[in-house]
């Protein structure tokens, strides 16, 4: 069959082959994300609202006005107050995604009985839309007739219905639960592939010098299993901090603005402030949020590096 590239087009063939094979990841990576960050970023520099469609040359304004706008009757700039918002909001789920996730992980690499039941079961939140999820959240923290207040009730922990989603902070450790559990399974199954990875004869070499079942994970597992976990916390928190539908569904950013993250506060930027807001703005609001979470991603790669230079 290679007699086929003998001949004077050959070389030509063989160079053009490779780029047809990745030509159609080319096409979706320019259609999907090249060219929304390019239009989000043109954008920025204009202003734009729903009311006219036709761009007005602004240059930087947008930036000033994101960086210097103050919502009536609220403290602080209202840009930097929902960017402070989401990165407490981002490390209270991503907290809950980690440690939840690395006792569940270890939970399941023990010999169980109905260990496959259990994985089973573990993965289903991540099957569920986010929308239905969130939903479901809400409802169970319904103030009059929410599964949890009235667990509470019924064990006399509390005596009287808990505003989980009235309150400012209750209303906002409660989205920040909901969208733990929403994610935690692809935690759990990321941690549990890398525990599964950690080869035996190094636990075994541990157990036979006598060390403790604490020092043997502290020591040997959880060094091996490090850059699983921070890779897969980096993921989470890029997905978290563009997370919209928890959020909204629940609570729509309130209780006065307590959960109102930065992808809420852009999306009424975008379509509901409109005596404030516009296209433009939130798009320069965006581009600010994407600076951000690439700063973060590069200080999660460079700790991941540092950890793999230093295991070895």
């Amino acid at each position: 069959m290679f007699h086929r590239w003998r001949g004077p087009g050959a070389r030509w063939r063989a160079r053009w082959a490779g780029v047809l094979y990745v030509l159609p990841m080319l096409l979706y990576l320019a259609l999907f994300l090249i060219y929304p960050i390019g239009r989000v970023l043109y954008l920025s520099f204009f202003d734009v609202t729903l009311l006219s469609m036709t761009p007005q040359w602004a240059g930087w304004s947008n930036y000033l006005w994101a960086f210097t706008f103050r919502m009536p009757g609220q403290e602080g700039v209202y840009f930097l107050a929902s960017l402070g918002r989401t990165v407490l909001w981002v490390g209270l789920s991503l907290l809950l995604k980690v440690s939840l996730g690395l006792a569940g992980a270890i939970l399941l690499h023990q010999e169980l009985a109905g260990r496959q039941v259990y994985r089973t079961l573990a993965v289903l939140p991540w099957g569920l839309p986010w929308a239905i999820a969130a939903m479901t959240w809400a409802w169970t923290m319904n103030t009059q007739f929410g599964l949890v207040n009235g667990v509470l009730l019924r064990l006399g922990l509390v005596s009287q219905p808990v505003a989980f989603l009235g309150a400012p902070v209750a209303a906002f450790v409660s989205t920040a639960v909901a969208d733990a559990w929403i994610g935690l399974p692809f935690m759990v199954v990321m941690i549990l592939a890398g525990l599964q990875s950690v080869p035996g004869d190094l636990l075994d070499a541990a157990l036979v010098d006598g060390a403790s079942p604490w020092i043997r994970f502290f020591r040997v597992t959880l060094p091996l299993v490090r850059p699983v976990v921070l890779t897969t916390a980096l993921l989470s928190t890029v997905w978290t901090f563009n997370s919209f539908d928890p959020i909204w569904v629940m609570t729509r950013g309130g209780p006065v603005s307590a959960t109102e993250t930065l992808p809420i506060a852009i999306y009424n930027v975008a379509f509901r402030l409109l005596r404030f807001g516009g296209l433009g703005k939130a798009a320069a609001m965006t581009t600010v949020q994407v600076l951000v979470v690439t700063a973060i991603t590069l200080g999660y790669l460079q700790a991941l590096r540092g950890g793999q230079e230093g295991s070895q």
